[in-house]
């Protein structure tokens, strides 16, 4: 009996210490926190764009490319593409083999401590109808006949493509159509049911670049993002609610002409969740670096005018997190190196996160076909912060001067160390460290990820400043 009441006694302890540990976590709706509590700031790639029209919808890479990843360039979070003709191909029958094989590759990468945003992707609404993204099933056309555009035309254009405008039509209309969405929550909650327990899914891409079919009310009446997105967004994120109420739901506005830098019309999205975990997640294009024209001052002022916007988009939305889902551009134009750099500049200042688009090899890649680097890789390698124990006030990185600078207000209640990715390709030498404000701090660097892990014991402002010796 006395050892049972002793071990009765350790069990409430050790209870009551895990669950002040969870009580210890204030979350905060305006920042990304990981499961400690600590802020996150996520650079990563998309992967990838070649599983679209791979017969598996698997994406090409290897566990040694997710190594890859996460190791030599410091990335912790991929936005991985999922597609509803894989989970769902014909009505009322999941695939669960193929969420077997998502599971398989996400976990070459929560194994790694990297975080996994599942993006539900579409282009074109279908790969039945030229892109990718519904099954057939949910194909319904109306019987228009597709239409046939010239080569070299750019494959966006294949949205005023009858079959695509009338699949997208019947989507949205939910009073004639109820099963298509209703459908595509099932999707969804089929994917939530088995990720819902790894705390390194980060959360969910509820649609990639939901485009309205009716060209009167995407560009005219503005009604597709303020009326049928945004009652879509307010159906689906309560259904998802239901099957997974804590990971973070990320959702984007009409690509065009909000990936310009034109104001979105979404109306405010709200999450059934006491504490919001929502997170906004435009793509940024400027049109002339879309279409291979370099970046033109007309790209430029897209560029000032996508960041205004969406910094009142996120206050419109509750002052939540914003992640750029998709960026970028081929390593040949004209400027790009201009671009990559105000793009970070951008983020950094605005404590924004960004998946790039993409990792397939080549093109715009970071890499050749061969594995090799493209001048793109250099932009995409940056030193910063990966996890915060507290809460940052601002940071930067000069690629050309190699400074890194942060201030962040300490939490001694999180118990995790901040960790900085400090690539070693920036600092063959070395680097100086310089830590402000913590009377009492430890400091170790990690040679293998090449992340610097600093603990502050108190509550305090914290200046860091590292350069290279």
């Amino acid at each position: 009996i006395l050892v049972g009441f002793i071990f009765l006694l350790i069990s409430c302890k050790k209870e009551n210490r895990n669950e002040k540990i969870v009580n210890s976590i204030i979350e905060d709706p305006s920042i990304i926190q990981d499961q400690f509590g600590r802020q996150l700031i996520l650079h990563g790639l998309n992967t990838s764009s070649s599983a679209k029209g791979e017969p598996l919808r698997n994406p090409w890479i290897l566990e040694s490319d997710v190594e890859r990843e996460a190791t030599e360039y410091g990335f912790n979070v991929v936005r991985y593409l999922i597609f509803w003709d894989a989970i769902e191909p014909q009505k009322d029958q999941f695939d669960q083999a193929y969420i077997d094989r998502i599971e398989t590759r996400v976990n070459w990468y929560t194994s790694r401590g990297m975080y996994v945003l599942l993006d539900m992707h579409q282009d074109l609404y279908s790969i039945f109808l030229g892109g990718d993204g519904a099954p057939e099933w949910a194909c319904r056309t109306n019987g228009a006949a597709p239409l046939e555009l010239p080569g070299g035309t750019p494959w966006w254009l294949k949205n005023i493509d009858p079959t695509v405008v009338n699949s997208w039509i019947n989507f949205w209309q939910y009073t004639n159509h109820k099963d298509l969405q209703d459908h595509y929550i099932l999707a969804w909650q089929k994917i939530a049911e088995r990720f819902k327990d790894n705390p390194y899914v980060i959360g969910y891409d509820l649609m990639n670049e939901p485009w309205g079919g009716d060209l009167v009310k995407v560009f005219l009446t503005k009604e597709f993002e303020r009326e049928q997105l945004t009652a879509f967004y307010n159906r689906l994120i309560p259904e998802l609610r239901k099957t997974d109420p804590d990971k973070y739901l990320f959702f984007e506005p009409t690509p065009a002409p909000v990936t310009f830098g034109v104001a979105s019309d979404l109306s405010k999205i709200k999450d059934t969740r006491s504490t919001s975990k929502l997170v906004y997640a435009p793509h940024c294009y400027p049109y002339d670096t879309h279409e291979g024209n370099g970046y033109t001052e007309s790209s430029k002022k897209q560029l000032v005018d996508w960041e205004r916007e969406h910094k009142k988009e996120v206050i419109k939305h509750g002052e939540i997190p914003l992640l750029t889902g998709e960026f970028g551009l081929s390593p040949t134009q004209e400027g790009f190196t201009d671009y990559l750099t105000d793009f970070n500049a951008m983020s950094d200042r605005n404590l924004w996160h960004w998946t790039y688009w993409s990792n397939d090899l080549g093109g715009w890649s970071p890499f050749n076909g061969d594995g090799t680097e493209t001048a793109i890789a250099q932009y995409l390698l940056r030193s910063y912060p990966k996890a915060t124990a507290g809460k940052i006030v601002s940071f930067s990185f000069d690629v050309v001067s190699k400074k890194f600078e942060m201030k962040y207000m300490s939490n001694k209640e999180i118990n995790l160390p901040t960790e900085i990715f400090i690539p070693k390709r920036y600092y063959p030498n070395g680097y100086n460290l310089a830590v402000n404000g913590a009377t009492n701090y430890t400091q170790s660097y990690d040679e293998i990820k090449q992340v610097l892990k600093i603990t502050v014991t108190e509550n305090a402002t914290v200046t860091i400043e590292i350069t290279a010796k």
